[in-house]
This record gives structure tokens, C-alpha cells and sequence, in this order.
């Protein structure tokens, strides 16, 4: 909700009469009245919020401005008081901290848990194509979870028309294969990630 002000400035009368003060008697309210009309009007003709219009005709100015009720006042500043610190004997001597408990090592603490084996990986011995088939369509050479032997095929590598085979150099199973079907590998970009597995398994 917005609240109007209106103000009505006068010449001074220092500066000699105005051109209506000519006739003794004359009175200026028609014309601020005519005035704050004409500033209603053009405000009804305006978009949007008008923070202040101002009109003059003669000796008269009609000034009207909005202040606008949906902003509320700054909330005051309240300093809490601090309290003083206690003072501290000069002759106490300050207490020294007990050393912290040596944390056990994380080993002793997962004692029952499997160690985990990180995966060997197989990387692209050239810059090429990655395929995963030995032609398109065709079933994949090795796919996550296949158990693949030392030796065995798992992808090709084309460069400058050849094939390059890259096969599996120990026992395990597939898990992870990083380059997509037809992707372009760099020099030593990882393939394959395998699970080494023993030979009873």
C-alpha cells in the first residue's frame, strides 16, 4: 500500500510579485487544484510505480511523490554485552593438556576385513581404434565378468590399417573395460582393469 504526499512550493516573496499576484486578491488554489488534477492524469498514463512528479505553472509547483509502505524499517542494532574474562593469577601455572591417545592403526581395526587387491590393468601399447569385436555386430572379446586365460584376445587396436591384438598377460576376471567401442585410445590409456584370480578358481 502506498501513501501520497502532495507539496505546493510558492515564488518567494522577495523576488517581486508573480504574474498572477498582478490582480490584488487573486487566489492560486484553482491553479494548484488544476495542477495536482493534471499530475493525477499523467500519472494514471505512466506503467510501473512513479517515485516522485513535479509540476510547475507560474508561481506554482505541485510536487507528489510515493513512499512506497512494503519496505520496512531497518531493524536497530542491539550489541550484546560481553562479559569480562575472569582474570588469571599471574602465579598459577597454566595447566599442560594430557597427550591424546595414539590412534590404533587402521589395520589393527579391520583386522577381519578382506584385504583388497588392486586390479591389474592392461593399456594400449599405441595411439589407435578401439575395438571390442572383431568386426561390427559381432560378440565382444571379453565383457566385465568374463574370466579370461594369459593370452587370450581381449581387443584390437587399429593403427595405419593394422590389427593389433591386445590380450589378457595374466589369470582373472574382467572388471572394467574404459574405452567405448570405436573410441580412439592414446599411448598407455587403460583398456582393461582385471581381477587377478588363482588357478584353482
Amino acid at each position: 500500500m502506498t501513501t501520497e504526499s502532495t507539496l505546493v512550493s510558492l515564488p518567494d516573496p522577495q523576488s517581486g510579485p508573480a504574474p498572477s499576484e498582478a490582480v490584488p486578491g487573486q487566489s492560486q488554489a484553482p491553479l494548484v487544484r488544476e495542477l495536482r488534477e493534471q499530475a493525477l492524469m499523467l500519472v494514471g498514463e505512466l506503467e510501473g510505480p512513479v517515485r516522485r512528479v513535479s509540476l510547475t505553472a507560474g508561481p506554482c509547483t505541485v510536487e507528489v511523490e510515493w513512499a512506497t509502505g512494503d519496505v520496512p524499517p531497518p531493524a536497530p542494532v542491539i550489541a550484546a554485552a560481553v562479559p569480562a574474562a575472569a582474570p588469571v593469577p599471574v602465579s598459577a601455572p597454566a595447566p599442560v593438556p594430557a597427550p591424546a591417545p595414539a590412534a590404533e592403526a587402521p589395520a589393527a581395526q579391520n583386522a577381519d576385513e578382506p584385504e583388497t587387491v588392486a586390479p591389474h590393468r592392461i593399456t594400449a601399447p599405441l595411439v589407435g581404434t578401439f575395438y571390442r569385436a572383431s568386426q561390427p555386430g559381432a560378440e565382444p572379446f571379453a565383457a566385465v565378468g568374463d574370466l579370461v586365460e594369459p593370452g587370450q584376445q581381449l581387443g584390437i587396436v587399429e593403427a595405419m590399417k593394422l590389427m593389433n591384438a591386445i590380450t589378457a598377460d595374466i589369470r582373472g576376471r574382467v572388471t572394467a573395460v574404459h574405452p567405448a567401442d570405436g573410441e580412439i585410445v592414446e599411448y598407455d590409456q587403460p583398456l582393461f582393469d582385471i581381477a587377478p584370480v588363482e588357478d584353482q578358481d
